[in-house]
């Protein structure tokens, strides 16, 4: 686990909210406090959808930020600044196969329940704090190492400045 402090903020919001930098992440969690707290689950309310939209979500059972990307975007964008913000995005199933796939993890990856970025604002200060899930104890830190190495290459491709906490 690593945190980053984020040091181009408006270059991070911009491709975050109206941008495509976390659209193929799911989202777990939310939180947005302005005038009021704002909270959401990423989790899809299965009876929401008819059969054909169902079949089309292929398994999934999380919104991805594409999804929930608009209604955020209405709550935070406006003259004053929020007050505070957190997102927990997970890397998809199809991307986190690659990633296991890419960095030789196959065998941990039946273990691995999910890879976090926990996206968080408060005292205009934008914080990311990578992290894994487990299905099961392991002393292994090598998927932990990766992902994060994985996190600091995101933020470098996506040209957003950061510094290690």
């Amino acid at each position: 686990m690593i945190s980053l402090v984020i040091r181009d903020v408006p270059k991070m919001m911009s491709g975050m909210l109206s941008g495509k930098l976390f659209d193929k992440f799911y989202l777990r969690d939310g939180e947005i406090q302005t005038f009021s707290r704002f909270e959401m689950s990423g989790g899809l309310n299965r009876p929401y959808f008819d059969d054909d939209e169902w079949e089309k979500m292929e398994g999934r059972s999380y919104a991805l930020w594409s999804e929930v990307k608009p209604f955020a975007y209405q709550l935070i964008r406006g003259k004053k600044l929020p007050v505070r913000f957190q997102f927990v995005f997970q890397l998809s199933k199809e991307n986190t196969g690659w990633f296991l796939e890419h960095h030789k993890l196959e065998a941990a990856g039946s273990g691995i329940s999910g890879l976090f970025m926990n996206i968080t604002y408060e005292h205009q200060r934008l914080v990311c704090t990578s992290g894994i899930g487990y299905q099961i104890f392991t002393m292994d830190k090598t998927a932990e190492r990766c992902w994060d190495e994985t996190v600091e290459q995101f933020f470098r491709q996506n040209h957003i400045a950061f510094e290690k906490m």
